[in-house]
């Protein structure tokens, strides 16, 4: 019955509806606005308590959107795109620059539907829903930034504490009493072999070994990503010209070959089973961080996470008893509160990295975590 009166509100409205045809979004988009609208005819929205307090009952779509930012404009839970915009997947959103989105609500719940607001004036305001899948541009906007992905993945590395000392070692730098070096400095390599004269390669320092705090095992040992150098002259000891840094390269730094990465669609989803862990490590943090920073989850592959997943970071505050005696007082635990979210974007056995990609208080280390509902 919801679904008989969501589909007579949208064509009463005007609203282009019809089928999404199943397809993963492109990474790129051009200025052009195709004349049909994809949202699933199996649109069954979210509770209204699920959108955000600031979100826009009408907004058009900007060049510079991704679906993610859609998403966390939107939703206080990301992983529940795709039942808001009515697509089986998150991927499987078309959504173009000039696009028209409003939010229609029925019996509590909010559905997000979009008007393609540049049709020819000859071609109908509206197309009806029909059960036929259509093809459908392949200008879609992107799940995430792109910009955001290549750096998120180069950074946060694990490797093997043995390998990494196996590796060949940074000895010095092109002027002597410099012990640091950055873009436009020569360092020189020992035991660099098997690479050609002209190929690039990557510098790694030592960063930190993981430990879960709770279990006391080690997760892994991560190493730090600190720029690229070029490889100018081979030998016992070998030239090379550092082109590009984003930390100072120091002495016993080691370099490896890192091939670029490839840019997966990363897919915000949730699980059938609850997964808990905690925050164990902060990326460029001492005890706390915020929103477009990574963290690392002591749950990894092994306990069923991978990417896109999310997760809810929770807060637990405790509080002194003020009916306890206040020379001994007892304390007690607040009930957990929801202060941000993270998407696993890099998955290992025993750990994964995340970006926060929302939060309203700070994010502590040892915060608990929990899979989305």
């Amino acid at each position: 019955m919801l679904k008989k009166i969501l589909l007579l509100l949208i064509n009463s409205l005007s609203l282009s509806v019809c089928y999404a045809a199943e397809s993963d979004a492109s990474i790129s988009f051009t200025d052009s606005t195709p004349s049909i609208v994809s949202v699933q005819s199996s649109a069954s929205g979210v509770r209204a308590e699920l959108l955000k307090s600031t979100a826009p009952r009408s907004y058009t779509v900007k060049k510079t959107d991704t679906v993610m930012k859609l998403a966390e404009m939107y939703l206080k839970k990301i992983s529940y795109w795709s039942q808001f915009m009515g697509v089986s997947r998150f991927n499987a959103t078309k959504l173009y620059p000039g696009d028209q989105l409003q939010i229609l609500g029925v019996d509590g719940y909010k559905i997000l539907v979009v008007n393609r607001g540049n049709s020819s004036s000859n071609a109908p305001a509206y197309e009806k829903l029909v059960p036929t899948a259509r093809d459908v541009d392949s200008d879609a906007l992107p799940p995430m930034s792109i910009r955001k992905l290549r750096s998120l993945l180069m950074k946060p590395t694990l490797v093997d504490q043995s390998i990494f000392e196996s590796l060949p070692v940074v000895v010095a730098g092109g002027e002597v009493g410099q012990y640091m070096y950055t873009a436009g400095d020569n360092i020189y390599v020992k035991g660099l072999t098997g690479i050609d004269v002209g190929s690039q390669v990557s510098v790694l320092s030592k960063f930190r070994e993981i430990v879960d705090p709770d279990s006391k095992e080690s997760l892994g040992y991560e190493v730090r990503w600190d720029g690229t150098a070029i490889v100018d002259q081979l030998g016992p000891v070998s030239t090379l010209h550092v082109n590009n840094t984003v930390s100072q390269i120091s002495q016993l730094d080691r370099v490896m070959t890192v091939a670029e990465p490839d840019i997966p669609v990363i897919v915000p989803h949730k699980l059938d089973q609850i997964i808990s862990g905690k925050i164990v490590a902060l990326y460029d943090s001492l005890t706390s961080t915020a929103e477009d920073n990574t963290v690392v989850i002591n749950r990894g592959s092994r306990d069923g996470v991978d990417v896109g997943l999310v997760f809810d970071i929770t807060s637990t505050r405790k509080i002194v008893d003020p009916t306890s005696n206040q020379d001994k007082p007892k304390y007690l635990v607040m009930p957990p509160e929801i202060i941000g979210e993270v998407i696993v974007y890099k998955v290992y056995d025993k750990l994964s990295f995340g970006l926060v990609t929302n939060s309203n208080h700070a994010i502590e280390l040892y915060s608990v975590v929990q899979s989305q509902e």
